[in-house]
């Protein structure tokens, strides 16, 4: 397989480690509209890490709370 389309599987796959890996090792494109696509992918896949992080963020935030009512009663 080849980058853009092992960078496809991971975003619909939400695959965060995959998304990273390929995100450090993104190739030489000289295509203008393969870089414009990759350009796309890599801006998804941005968004798909950020999502995660602040769900990531909440659901810390949750369990925090839950523990500090916890040790309250």
């Amino acid at each position: 397989m080849n980058w853009i389309t092992d960078l496809k599987l991971a975003i619909i796959d939400k695959n965060i480690s995959n998304i990273g890996k390929l995100i450090k090792e993104v190739p030489k494109i000289d295509d203008m509209a393969k870089a414009q696509e990759a350009l796309a992918l890599i801006n998804e896949a941005i968004n798909i890490v950020d999502n995660e992080k602040e769900e990531t963020l909440r659901s810390m935030n949750k369990i925090k709370q839950t523990k500090a009512f916890l040790h309250s009663h």
